[in-house]
């Protein structure tokens, strides 16, 4: 009866060991960040200089690894990047000349923030003016739609399975880059959809033309 009462006693004392070794949920910002997790992500950056402004950088799986697509207007780079802590780089070339470069952090919610951005030319640094992250699902369609560049109108047309943009009274041939952008066949223009850029709080589409980025705003 004694040893009956003392177990009694103990069980409270036991509930609160076993209470007290729940497995506490991970903190997402101190989680690491792995390729995986840019999977559902895109990049856009504006160069300073040179002959391509404007880089389109998106994510996907194949297989069991994460490659980066790097479009440039008439240039595809496909290649996997290295993670050192929170930093993505990705060596363009592959040789260590041109590299992107990009501070990476994770919310509360788990959700990926970009805090830094530059790219490496032959050893020389802050060559970006402007970039932002942005997930694949925030970029809007641009299939059968009007933008304004200023007071030009271009429109996106669908007619069977050619895409056709119209911009200053001529047309152009263009394929889609997934959901992000678009090129046109002639590599003439590279288009972006983003969901803000430099402080612009709405969704635009930057189209380059040779090496001027014009902000297209959707009507």
């Amino acid at each position: 009866m004694r040893n009956l009462l003392n177990i009694c006693k103990m069980l409270p004392i036991l509930v609160l060991v076993l209470g007290s070794c729940k497995t506490k949920s991970p903190d997402p910002q101190n989680t690491p960040i792995t390729m995986s997790d840019l999977a559902d992500y895109y990049l856009v950056a504006e160069h300073k200089t040179g002959g391509n402004k404007l880089t389109i950088i998106s994510f996907a799986k194949d297989g069991d690894v994460v490659k980066a697509d790097i479009h440039l207007q008439g240039m595809l780079r496909i290649l996997e990047g290295t993670l050192q802590g929170s930093t993505l780089s990705l060596d363009f070339h592959s040789n260590g000349q041109s590299i992107y470069s990009f501070e990476l952090e994770k919310n509360a919610d788990g959700s990926l923030k970009l805090k830094s951005y530059d790219f490496i030319y032959n050893g020389e640094g802050n060559q970006l003016s402007y970039a932002v992250l942005a997930k694949k699902s925030d970029a809007f369609s641009f299939d059968n739609s009007s933008f304004k560049v200023n007071s030009e109108r271009l429109k996106f047309i669908k007619d069977n399975d050619a895409e056709t943009l119209w911009w200053f009274g001529r047309s152009y041939l263009v394929y889609k880059l997934a959901n992000v952008g678009f090129k046109s066949n002639q590599d003439e223009l590279m288009g972006a959809a983003v969901p803000n850029w430099r402080g612009i709080a709405k969704p635009v589409m930057l189209i380059e033309q040779e090496d001027k980025i014009w902000i297209a705003e959707k009507e």
